[in-house]
C-alpha cells in the first residue's frame, strides 16, 4: 500500500489535521480557565454574594417569628446547659485562640436552603485533638448537611468552620484543599472507581 508522503497534514482541510490541533488548543485554554474558576471558589463566592443580597440578614429571627406566628407562643428552643455553654466558649473566644486547643470547630455554621428552609441552625462546637466525638439527631436534623459542609459539598449559608486551623470557606486554598475524608451512611463506594482513585 502507498503512502502519499507530500500531504500537509497541518493543513486545515482532509486530510489535514490543523483543524483538530486549532480546536483542541482552544479546549484546553478554556478547561483550564474552567478548572481555575472553579478551584478557586469563584463561582461560590459569586453565588453567596447574590444570596446575601437577595435574602435578608435577619433570616433566622424572621423564620422564628413566622414559627410563633403559628403556633401562637414564641418560638424558645430548650436547650441544654453544656450545649449552651460550648456555644458561648466558641462565639466569644477568638478564632486563633481556639485554633490551639480546637482540630475541628464550627461557628455559627448555618445552612439555609432556598429561602425558606433552614437546615442547619447557627452550629458551634468544638472538637479538641483526640477526642472521640458523636454528632447524633433524628431523621432531618441537619448532621449529613453539616458534613457536607466540612467537606465542601455544600455552600455554607453563614458562619463559618475550621479544620485543622483552616477555614472550609476559603475553599481549595482553605481545609478543602486539605482533602477531607468522609464516609457517608449510603452509597459509600463509587462503582466506576478504582481502590487506588477511592482512596
Amino acid at each position: 500500500m502507498c503512502q502519499n508522503l507530500e500531504v500537509d497534514y497541518p493543513d486545515w482541510e482532509s486530510p489535514g489535521i490543523g483543524r483538530c490541533l486549532t480546536f483542541m488548543s482552544f479546549q484546553g485554554f478554556v478547561f483550564l480557565f474552567f478548572l481555575f474558576f472553579f478551584c478557586r471558589d469563584i463561582f461560590r463566592r459569586a453565588v453567596r454574594a447574590l444570596s446575601r443580597l437577595k435574602s435578608p440578614a435577619n433570616f433566622q429571627d424572621r423564620q422564628h417569628d413566622e414559627m410563633a406566628a403559628v403556633s401562637g407562643v414564641p418560638a424558645a428552643p430548650v436547650e441544654d446547659n453544656d450545649v449552651v455553654a460550648e456555644r458561648e466558649r466558641i462565639v466569644n473566644t477568638p478564632v486563633e485562640q481556639l485554633k490551639t486547643t480546637d482540630v475541628v470547630i464550627l461557628r455559627q455554621l448555618t445552612k439555609v436552603f432556598g429561602k425558606r428552609f433552614l437546615a442547619v441552625d447557627r452550629l458551634s462546637f468544638g472538637i479538641p485533638k483526640g477526642e472521640c466525638f458523636g454528632l447524633l439527631g433524628v431523621n432531618g436534623a441537619g448532621k449529613t448537611t453539616t458534613f457536607s459542609m466540612l467537606t465542601g459539598d455544600v455552600i455554607i449559608s453563614s458562619g463559618d468552620a475550621f479544620l485543622a486551623g483552616m477555614s472550609v470557606k476559603q475553599g481549595a486554598a482553605g481545609a478543602r484543599g486539605r482533602q477531607v475524608g468522609f464516609c457517608p451512611q449510603f452509597d459509600a463506594l463509587i462503582d466506576q472507581m478504582t481502590v487506588r482513585e477511592t482512596l
